[in-house]
């Protein structure tokens, strides 16, 4: 296991709690939003797991091992047969939006600029590059699934964050 990315993860998930306040005016969740992230982390990995259509052993571990879940590749495989997973790659995920959302507010508010949902996106792309490398068989599916994948958020980043959008314009 990666022990930075680990300490990454860690971090992101008590970077949760300062989101939420931030956005405690704006959004009622339902459950803690590290919580949310989790799961979407979870599908994310499943998702980037299937993309060779081999679920290995080492990618069931890998989930254990960064976010706590411990599931076989045969529980993967059925979790994604009943899921719609041709969605997910065009879907941005809801925590992702929550990020983008808080930075907006604190940067309308205050003027300052807050990374929160670049350490999100930094995360999306640690996560992926360590799962697809993780069976010592890195797939050019598995790649090209996560490439654009990442662009997709790159470029919801680039279309929603007010702080890029206002420095575009000078």
């Amino acid at each position: 296991m990666n022990q930075e990315l680990k300490q990454s993860i860690d971090f992101t998930f008590e970077l949760c709690e300062e989101v939420e306040r931030k956005l405690q005016n704006y959004v009622t969740l339902q459950k803690p939003l590290r919580i949310l992230l989790q799961a979407e982390l979870m599908v994310y990995i499943m998702y980037l797991s299937d993309s060779d259509a081999t679920i290995d052993v080492r990618e069931s571990g890998f989930l254990l091992d960064y976010l706590g879940y411990d599931y076989s590749p045969k529980e993967i495989d059925a979790f994604l047969k009943n899921q719609k997973v041709e969605l997910f790659p065009q879907t941005i995920p809801y925590c992702f939006q929550l990020f983008v959302k808080a930075d907006n507010i604190m940067y309308l508010n205050s003027g300052n600029i807050s990374l929160a949902s670049y350490a999100l996106y930094e995360i999306y792309e640690a996560l992926g590059l360590e799962l697809i490398a993780v069976d010592q068989n890195i797939d050019v599916q598995e790649y090209r699934d996560l490439t654009n994948y990442l662009n997709m958020l790159e470029a919801y980043m680039n279309r929603n964050l007010e702080a890029i959008k206002k420095r575009s314009v000078h």
